[in-house]
């Protein structure tokens, strides 16, 4: 075992992501650097996945979102639709041809979440997509850290824009 320094920043950054998903910080740096420790069973495998390989090379925080869904979305069929369902104001995107899809979401834009018949629409700002992926998260029983942990994997919080919508969504 070797020791080396880190910033008291980076350090507290290890910490929070070990403690999110019962990992030591020697585990997450083992995984960011693919280094084999541990097996991923003793984590969640949500946040497992989230630090896993194929997850890290979404470059894109949208393909990071749809690779989440996915995700989850495989792991729960039955409950991620029921989710979907039950979502108000008729903007399931579920089961639709995809040009039923894309004419009901002409001021949208939406993509096919890989795997499911599920549409995302994908032009809200970051916070709507964080706050929706808490939801599905939080319905499927999740733990709060997991969801934090995963939500952070998003891409930095940054300023939180305000939408304003329109009467004719």
């Amino acid at each position: 075992m070797k020791t080396i320094e880190v910033s008291d920043e980076a350090y507290a950054t290890l910490q929070k992501l070990a403690g999110g998903v019962h990992r030591t910080p020697d585990e997450v740096l083992a995984s960011l650097l693919h280094v084999p420790a541990g097996s991923p069973e003793s984590a969640d495998p949500l946040a497992a996945f989230v630090l896993g390989v194929d997850f890290r090379t979404k470059f894109t925080a949208a393909d990071r979102y749809l690779a989440i869904l996915g995700w989850v979305a495989s792991r729960h069929p039955a409950d991620f639709g029921e989710f979907i369902r039950s979502l108000p104001g008729g903007r399931h995107y579920l089961s639709l041809p995809p040009e039923e899809v894309l004419a009901a979401c002409r001021r949208n834009q939406a993509r096919q979440i890989d795997g499911t018949q599920f549409w995302a629409i994908m032009n809200l700002d970051a916070a709507a997509h964080r706050h929706f992926l808490a939801q599905v998260l939080e319905f499927l029983g999740y733990r709060a850290e997991v969801i934090e942990f995963v939500c952070g994997s998003l891409g930095p919080q940054g300023p939180t824009r305000r939408r304003v919508s329109s009467a004719a969504a």
